[in-house]
């Protein structure tokens, strides 16, 4: 959560008033959590560091909170607009998106990035790194 809040606020750290950057890393925390967990648990992606929501959603969140809490009329510096931020976030993350579907699609092609049904069972710690992921399945603790 505070890890969310602060990427969620650098992104108008310096035009926004303080409470509006913490309305902006309050709601980023509670984005960052609930969104890990229905990616965890709901939807059954294996993200375990939570990048996607962590710096995907939050950092979304951030760009566009700028454009609301660094507004003049919402106690912020001011010369930034609403709709310049979301304007700039959707391009961020076309670019992301597209980026990524560039990346992953040749690498899957040409390699398969996929385990098979039993390292996936174990785990890419496990499988590939020959190291557990918790200290509970590591012998040499």
């Amino acid at each position: 959560g505070p890890l969310a809040g602060l990427v969620a606020v650098c992104a108008g750290s310096d035009i926004m008033h303080p409470v509006g950057a913490l309305v902006t890393g309050c709601v980023a925390g509670a984005l960052s959590v609930v969104m890990f967990t229905v990616t965890q648990n709901r939807w059954k992606i294996d993200d375990v560091l939570g990048v996607w929501p962590l710096h995907g959603l939050c950092g979304a969140w951030g760009g566009i909170a700028a454009g609301i809490f660094g507004a003049k009329s919402m106690g912020g510096l001011g010369g930034v607009s609403f709709s310049a931020q979301l304007a700039g976030t959707a391009m961020g993350i076309a670019v992301a998106v597209i980026g990524g579907a560039l990346v992953y699609g040749t690498l899957k092609a040409m390699f398969g990035i996929r385990l098979d049904a039993e390292q996936e069972f174990e785990g890419s710690d496990l499988s590939i790194h020959k190291i557990g992921a918790t200290p509970e399945r590591e012998a040499n603790w």
